[in-house]
C-alpha cells in the first residue's frame, strides 16, 4: 500500500456509499427491524425477532438469516415468504445517519472540488439510503451501478467510465474512496485513477484482504478526515 504519493492535484473526488459515508450495519439493523415489524403485523410471530436476526448477523451469517429465524419460531420458511421478507428489507425507509467525518468532509469539499457518488447495490435500496441521508445535493453525478445492469457492479469499470463521461475524461484527475478491497479499487486502478481505502474498524468488509496487488488501493486510512488531509493540506481535522 503506497503512502508517499501526493493527491493534492486531484480534481474530482468520487465516494462509495456503504461503510464509506455511513455505517452499513446501521442499515442492516434498520432493515431487520422493518422485517420484524412486518412479521408481527402479519400475525406470524408475537415477539420481536430483531435480536435473533442481529445475533446471527454479527456471528457472520448473511444469506439465510430470515430462514433460520423463521425456523426458530416454528414457521416454514417457504420460498414466497422469504422473497417477501427480502423485499420488505430492501424497500423499507431506512433509519440511518452519516458518519460524523463524512458530513464534515462533504461539507468541506462541496465548493472546492466536484464530488461524485458511485455505489453498488440494488437501485431502490441505494436510492432510499441517499434520500434518508439527505446527501444528493453534494454530488455533481450519482452512479448506481445497478441502473447499468448487474454485470456493471464493481469491479467492473463501467460505473467509473460513466463518471468520466460526465465530469471529464482524464483519469489522472480522479480519486475513488471506498471500503471494500475485494471489489472497490481494481477498476479505478486499471483506469488510472488514484484510490483511498477507508478501513473502519466496524466496517462489514474490514476483515477482507485484497486478492492481489491489482486490487489494492494507493492509500490506506482509518477515516475520512485522514483522506481529506491527503487531498487538501489546508483541511483541519476537528478536535
Amino acid at each position: 500500500m503506497k503512502t508517499d504519493a501526493s493527491l493534492q492535484e486531484i480534481r474530482v473526488v468520487v465516494f462509495d456509499l456503504d461503510d464509506t459515508l455511513f455505517p452499513e450495519r446501521q442499515y442492516v439493523q434498520s432493515g431487520f427491524r422493518a422485517v420484524s415489524a412486518f412479521l408481527r403485523e402479519q400475525g406470524l410471530v408475537e415477539q420481536d425477532t430483531f435480536p435473533a436476526m442481529w445475533r446471527r448477523f454479527i456471528a457472520g451469517e448473511r444469506s439465510e438469516v430470515f430462514n433460520r429465524v423463521l425456523e426458530e419460531n416454528e414457521i416454514n420458511p417457504q420460498k414466497d415468504l422469504i422473497k417477501t421478507l427480502v423485499t420488505v428489507y430492501r424497500t423499507h425507509h431506512p433509519e440511518i445517519t452519516l458518519f460524523p467525518d463524512a458530513r464534515t468532509v462533504l461539507d468541506y469539499f462541496y465548493e472546492r472540488k466536484p464530488l461524485a457518488l458511485l455505489s453498488d447495490g440494488y437501485m431502490q435500496t441505494q436510492l432510499a439510503k441517499i434520500v434518508a441521508l439527505k446527501i444528493k445535493h453534494y454530488f455533481k453525478t450519482i452512479i448506481l451501478t445497478d441502473q447499468l445492469g448487474s454485470d456493471c457492479w464493481k469491479p467492473s469499470q463501467a460505473g467509473f467510465q460513466h463518471v468520466m463521461q460526465t465530469l471529464g475524461d482524464d483519469p489522472t484527475e480522479y480519486v475513488y474512496i471506498g471500503d471494500n478491497p475485494i471489489k472497490d479499487f481494481a477498476a479505478p486502478r486499471r483506469l488510472g485513477w488514484k484510490s483511498i481505502y477507508v478501513k473502519r474498524p466496524q466496517g462489514v468488509y474490514a476483515g477482507e484482504i485484497a486478492p492481489n496487488e491489482r486490487y489494492e488501493a494507493d492509500f490506506l486510512v482509518s477515516d475520512l478526515y485522514q483522506a481529506a488531509r491527503l487531498l487538501d493540506r489546508d483541511f483541519t481535522i476537528p478536535q
